[in-house]
């Protein structure tokens, strides 16, 4: 089945106007979470052996497994490639209190796939999953800001969250929350139970900690070209435009203000005639290409 982003958070029109890049919000999907993923296929994933670093980590209240400790080298055609997943060291971090992750599972996972593939035309953004499984009683990471929106979606197990509002000082970094806790009167404290999804803009503040039984959650990051990306776009049809060519052929028959006057009006017009659906479809793909 197709999970569509009106089946997670209800009308797409009211939550692009009332939540989007402002506030923290908590929905309840009328899909079912639960057939997303199951830790039992997390587990059969790890005993495979074939999972290979970036896609895979483990961590302990913010604290990465070393690489060299998750991972051993697996002999393919007679050579030793590093990197593999070391499933006895993954269940010792597990049963030690640990959080184990899948990254970007949708380059592999059929239904993973199939749900971020559902939600990406609703988006003029870059979107990657996440999947956290970690044991009750643990907090997996302190307060800390994602550089992109994210969409938690509660698939097994109970999860405490909790959240801090938006204000003047919320900076889209994506970095440890300054202080470690969230003052009160800027907190949303919540808890999700399958099926529960929580929207948070960018920059928001948060952390989990799992409750009862092992808690598995899908985090659905959302990153929209930055200011950066944009002008990288702009540069490059700049860059690609027949009259920037000539003047770099002629530009010595030029005076330097002559050069810079030209330049001028080359970058407004440029600038001017650019397609805005274009120039963020392809800050998007450069976005998507560049990270894989």
């Amino acid at each position: 089945m197709t999970i569509t982003l009106e089946d997670l958070v209800g009308d797409t029109e009211v939550f692009f106007r009332d939540h989007w890049a402002a506030q923290p919000a908590v929905f309840r999907s009328r899909a079912d979470l639960t057939g997303l993923i199951t830790e039992e296929e997390m587990w059969a994933e790890v005993d495979c052996g074939l999972l290979i670093r970036p896609y895979f980590t483990s961590f302990d209240e913010g604290v990465r497994t070393a690489i060299s400790e998750m991972t051993k080298p697996r002999t393919i055609v007679g050579h030793s490639v590093p990197g593999y997943i070391n499933p006895e060291q993954i269940k010792r971090d597990f049963a030690a209190g640990g959080t184990f992750k899948f990254s970007q599972p949708e380059h592999w996972h059929p239904r993973l796939r199939a749900l971020v593939r559902s939600l990406e035309p609703e988006f003029r953004a870059e979107l990657e999953s996440f999947v956290f499984l970690s044991p009750p009683g643990k907090t997996a990471i302190a307060a800390h800001m994602d550089g992109s929106h994210v969409l938690v979606l509660q698939v097994a197990g109970v999860k405490d969250w909790v959240v801090g509002r938006l204000d003047e000082t919320s900076t889209s970094d994506s970095d440890r929350y300054a202080g470690g806790v969230i003052p009160y009167d800027r907190r949303m404290e919540v808890t999700l139970r399958p099926g529960d999804v929580l929207y948070m803009p960018h920059g928001t503040p948060h952390s989990a900690t799992a409750r009862t039984g092992n808690s598995i959650h899908i985090a659905v990051t959302i990153e929209e070209p930055s200011t950066k990306d944009l002008a990288n776009v702009f540069l490059a049809e700049l860059l690609g435009h027949p009259e920037y060519e000539a003047l770099t052929e002629e530009h010595h028959k030029l005076s330097l203000a002559e050069r810079l006057a030209r330049l001028r009006t080359l970058v407004a017009e440029t600038l001017a005639a650019a397609d805005a659906d274009q120039v963020l479809k392809q800050a998007v793909r450069l976005k998507a290409e560049h990270r894989g």
